[in-house]
């Protein structure tokens, strides 16, 4: 939680994505076992873009995290010795985003892998 925290409004965007692909995952569960297999597998690869999107979120909040802590250091009016210290907390704070975007994204994304593969699966034995 604490790191979800000092990721700051990235892991909202996270959440959001990572939400979403379970949603489309289940739909495309859904929809391949009620013998709509393409549009299963279809949405089961929109799933994938989508919590796709959650875990590349996390490199993107790192980024962001790092360019506001290099701001705020950037006058003079700081130690040498302070700066470097905040700036090695401020880093670390900000590569959590890397950890929420991963954990939360994963998950989302084996499962819309799941559905794909049980649309494929289903649409070929289908057609055959």
């Amino acid at each position: 939680m604490e790191t979800f925290q000092m990721c700051g409004w990235p892991a909202w965007v996270i959440l959001l994505f990572a939400f979403v692909g379970f949603g489309l995952a289940a739909l495309g569960f859904l929809l391949s076992l009620m013998k709509k297999p393409l549009g299963g597998a279809i949405v089961g690869g929109v799933g994938i873009l989508v919590s796709l999107g959650s875990v590349g979120m996390g490199p993107v909040g790192a980024m962001l995290g790092r360019s506001r802590t290099d701001t705020a250091l950037a006058g003079d009016y700081i130690d040498a010795s302070q700066r470097a210290r905040i700036q090695e907390m401020g880093y670390a704070e900000a590569d959590g985003c890397k950890d929420v975007g991963l954990a939360l994204g994963t998950a989302p994304l084996l499962a819309s892998i799941g559905a794909l593969a049980l649309g494929i699966v289903l649409h070929g034995r289908k057609k055959g």
